[in-house]
């Protein structure tokens, strides 16, 4: 069988469009049409360009510059020629309808073009040609297209591809850096987002593509279209769990291209300050403490050595000036601190100073291709420090015009790192070692809906919380001051009593709580005044009752916010608590599911040394009771789509523990689904022990740490398996096929291996896509190694495929299989498939396999 791809399934080869051979321009008697002629003549590609799409058989690239009323049609004519994808620069209404009914592809609508500057291909609306190299840059806007690519010459920077996305009707973000993660000539990728049609494919994509190149995105009018920031944090933790790092300002973006595309990455957190200006040195030290970069603290050896090379030691923890250092000096002294393990990356601070700049300038190219901490350099000035930054940046270095905005790409590194070890974690879909009550649940849920009801109640929030583990305040619900007397003495004193209704979910009246109540009769007391403050003023709620709790003498408070995001859909929000309900900008945000690494990140994004620290009266709060907590939020998220919005406020917690003191939950409209995960849990209820014929396997879902098994299993095949699998005589996996395929967004393919429990080594592998247009075909692929062949392995490995499928919704499995592959065509007879001939293809054969 050859590699899972697009062809049987998508009717669409990525190779054709990224590397086309023929290209045909449709409409080149329009103004638009005649600028892309001219552009296409201008650049060297060597491949064929036609203008008459009746006239070419195969068409690998279709650039469509037609009135928008006349793109259907041109596309309708294109259906069995076009093996990549059209890019439709017009707004036509429709666009993707009318695709999808003539069996193409399509970039766009209002696509600004595709250049891949490495094969002379430029079909690109900008004013200027890119220049061949490693980065991508894939976008919607084309003026900010344009801009990059104005920036990227004089700043030494090249491209291996330009994208222009335009509206994401079919073909869109997702789609390309699927193509791009496999692409070895493409390193860095810049993205330009407006919005996703696609956030779950774009995610498991980005993801792919990250964990071997950096991915660095800019979100224009994220601010403005949600003045709270609480969309703006959401996207952001998206794409941080994909390990992309989101800028928010054309300045940043650039600034952290310029660090991403050229430093290495950061070997620790610490940053080493040197330079030939004292002035410099102080303002990068500056900058450093103001945006939280540790300066590092040299080792005593380190500071030995460093003291023979310029005559004193150094401070530990101070930037090193060197006003005057001749020649290489400063690079020399760079090279040994990056040499020293408490040195997460070295900023060198060279103010031009005249003829010895050379040599200078020379010393720390030499020196940042020697060492394996990343190197950044600051070179202020002008008249010649733009020159001197540009012979640095286009020798790889990462160069910037001040100290604070090397230091701003010094914490670009640190940002990319932390996000990078979040886009590892793969939370399986259940975690901890907990056993929820699902079955209350599920009554409480029942119960709302058949009262019609779209708020719980606080004891149905309560109990819902208590059903997932979540430690709740020992509660009473009390209709009468009598029964709150009774419910107090029942908790034990002091107690709170608190207004409770429902209605009281978004705005509690003034004066409806009553603390530090040390009897039964205050109690009581505390309730008749309640009642009576609120009819005072006719604020009083129909059928409203009371809560009375056991109250925390000290205690932090905190929040868990359970909110839907219109992209990237549920989001775990987590802060201070107690203040306004509409104060959600202080909330740190990530999405589910949530293991306890991501929950520990997500605490210390949200300040843990503030809000869980020791202070007055206030020991350190229990911050793995915080952290279970917030992952069991997001199983309770994950196992009950039917629950809109989840707020916990306060959460207290203490040395000992943390205890929700209230909980507000909202249910989608009855009938209405929740969108699927766009981080699609790892599906570890998958995973199943079997002994076939005596050999004893774990089949299971694929992970991203089974790489280097994966790698072996290659190694072990023999040239006819690799030539039935592959099609070809492929001699090695290159690292792009490898994290392609063990790093699988669960909710669109599956990957299921055997791994032989007695090596520990993967010993097959059964593979399936689903489409990308609605998901109901999928394409399979199965491979077992020589040594696993014979005992049933490719069979449970291809049944447990065919039971996911079916329940995924999959109409039909397709493949192709070499038609001289006999064995595995008598495989898929056995399983069901149905087997014919491709036309125009002697020897390739199509199976297909119904399951609906």
């Amino acid at each position: 069988m050859k590699p899972v791809g697009y062809s049987p399934v998508n009717r669409f080869d990525p190779e054709a469009l990224f590397r086309p051979k023929t290209v045909v321009l449709s409409g080149g008697a329009t103004a638009l049409g005649a600028r892309l002629r001219e552009t296409l003549a201008s650049a060297p590609f060597e491949g064929g360009i036609a203008e008459t799409i009746g006239k070419t058989p195969s068409i690998d690239l279709a650039l469509i510059a037609d009135p928008p009323e006349r793109v259907p049609a041109i596309l309708a004519r294109l259906s069995g020629k076009l093996r990549g994808a059209a890019i439709v620069y017009s707004d036509p209404p429709g666009l993707r309808a009318a695709a999808i009914a003539a069996r193409v592809r399509v970039i766009g609508p209002h696509s600004f073009g595709l250049a891949v500057p490495g094969l002379g291909l430029n079909a690109l609306l900008a004013h200027i040609a890119p220049k061949p190299g490693r980065v991508a840059l894939l976008g919607q806007s084309p003026a900010l297209a344009r801009a990059v690519i104005d920036w990227a010459e004089p700043n030494g920077i090249g491209f291996s591809h330009i994208v222009g996305i335009g509206g994401n009707a079919d073909i869109g973000f997702g789609r390309v850096l699927d193509h791009l993660a496999r692409d070895p000539g493409t390193g860095p990728i810049l993205l330009e987002i407006a919005g996703l049609r696609d956030p779950r494919l774009f995610l498991s994509a980005a993801r792919a593509a990250a964990r071997l190149r950096p991915i660095v995105a800019l979100a224009p009018g994220a601010r403005l279209a949600d003045p709270s920031f609480t969309a703006l944090a959401a996207f952001e933790a998206a794409l941080a769990r994909a390990g992309v790092l989101l800028t928010t300002s054309l300045g940043e973006f650039f600034a952290a291209a310029e660090t991403l595309t050229r430093a290495r990455p950061a070997r620790g957190d610490r940053l080493a300050i040197l330079g030939n200006s004292r002035g410099g040195c102080l303002l990068a030290a500056d900058a450093a403490l103001a945006a939280g970069v540790a300066l590092a603290t040299l080792a005593p050896e380190t500071r030995r050595v460093l003291g023979m090379m310029i005559g004193a030691e150094p401070a530990p923890d101070a930037p090193i000036a060197l006003p005057g250092a001749p020649g290489t000096k400063l690079a020399d002294i760079a090279a040994m601190l990056a040499a020293a393990p408490e040195v997460g990356g070295v900023l060198v601070i060279h103010a031009p100073s005249g003829p010895a700049d050379d040599a200078a300038i020379a010393g720390l190219i030499a020196c940042a291709g020697a060492i394996k901490a990343p190197l950044l350099a600051a070179i202020p000035g002008e008249t010649t420090g733009t020159a001197q930054r540009r012979r640095l940046a286009e020798a790889g270095v990462a160069a910037f015009a001040t100290p604070e905005d090397a230091v701003s790409g010094f914490a670009d590194l640190l940002r990319h790192r932390r996000i990078r070890a979040a886009a590892r974690e793969l939370p399986q879909s259940a975690v901890l070692d907990m056993a929820p009550d699902r079955e209350s649940v599920a009554a409480v849920l029942a119960s709302a809906r058949a009262e019609d009801r779209a708020t719980l109640t606080q004891a149905e929030a309560f109990a819902v919380l208590r059903a997932y583990g979540i430690e709740v305040l020992d509660s009473r619900i009390a209709a009468t001051q009598d029964e709150v007397a009774e419910a107090a003495a029942a908790i034990g004193f002091p107690v709170v009593v608190k207004l409770s209704h429902p209605d009281l979910a978004t705005a509690r009246p003034e004066g409806s709580v009553a603390l530090d109540l040390p009897d039964a009769a205050s109690a009581r007391a505390a309730a008749g005044m309640i009642t009576a403050r609120l009819r005072s003023r006719g604020e009083w709620p129909e059928d409203a009752n009371f809560l009375v709790q056991r109250q925390i003498r000290r205690a932090r408070e905190l929040r868990i916010r359970v909110a839907e995001h219109i992209i990237v859909g549920p989001t775990i929000g987590f802060g201070p608590g107690g203040g306004d309900l509409g104060e959600v900008g202080r909330l740190a945000v990530d999405l589910p599911p949530l293991n306890l690494a991501l929950a520990n990140a997500l605490v210390e994004r949200a300040g843990a040394a503030s809000i869980l620290r020791l202070a007055r009266g206030l020991g350190e709060a229990h911050r793995g009771a915080v952290e279970a907590t917030l992952v069991r939020v997001s199983q309770l998220i994950v196992d009950w789509p039917d629950i809109a919005a989840l707020d916990i406020d306060p959460l207290f917690a203490t040395e000992h523990g943390a205890s929700a003191a209230s909980a507000r939950i909202t249910l989608r409209p009855a009938g209405e689904r929740r969108a699927e995960l766009v981080i699609a849990p790892y599906p570890a209820e998958l995973a199943e022990a079997v002994e076939l014929r005596g050999k004893r396997f774990l089949i299971r879902p694929i992970r991203p740490e089974d790489a280097e098994a994966h790698h072996r299993l290659f190694e072990r095949l023999t040239p006819a398996d690799v030539r039935f699998r592959f099609f070809s005589a492929v001699r090695a996996l290159t690292p792009e096929q490898v994290v392609r395929m063990t790093e699988v967004d669960y909710g669109r393919e599956i990957a299921l291996i055997g791994v032989d429990q007695a090596t520990g080594e993967t010993a097959g592998v059964a593979r399936l896509v689903r489409s990308d247009t609605d998901g109901t075909e999928g394409e399979f692929a199965v491979l077992v190694e020589n040594a696993a062949k014979g005992v049933g392995l490719g069979s449970a490995l291809m049944h447990r495929l065919i039971v996911w499928a079916r329940r995924e919704g999959v109409a039909e499995i397709v493949g192709q299989v070499l038609a001289a592959n006999t064995p595995m065509l008598a495989f898929v007879r056995k399983l069901g498939f149905a087997v014919r001939r491709l036309p125009g293809e002697d020897d390739v054969v199509e199976v297909r396999l119904p399951l609906a």
